[in-house]
């Protein structure tokens, strides 16, 4: 596919986006273009603190792992 063809069809979506008033629809599009962009910039406050308190439970459990640990296990 070329970049032209690319971009008529993202606007092709963009124009049929705007006929959708059916939100659950909406919520599926956006789960599935998050999962592809993801961003902190796209969490909302609320999963950002759910995101906050899981990571906060899990020090308090000592599930905590040194940067070295991680890369070895990763291999990097």
């Amino acid at each position: 596919m070329n970049a032209i063809s690319l971009e008529a069809r993202k606007r092709m979506i963009a124009e049929n986006l705007s006929v959708v008033d059916d939100f659950s629809v909406i919520e599926q599009i956006e789960d599935i273009l998050n999962s592809f962009t993801p961003s902190v910039n796209r969490f909302t406050v609320e999963k950002l603190e759910k995101r906050a308190a899981k990571s906060e439970k899990a020090i308090e459990e000592g599930r905590v792992y040194e940067i070295n640990d991680v890369r070895n296990k990763l291999g990097l």
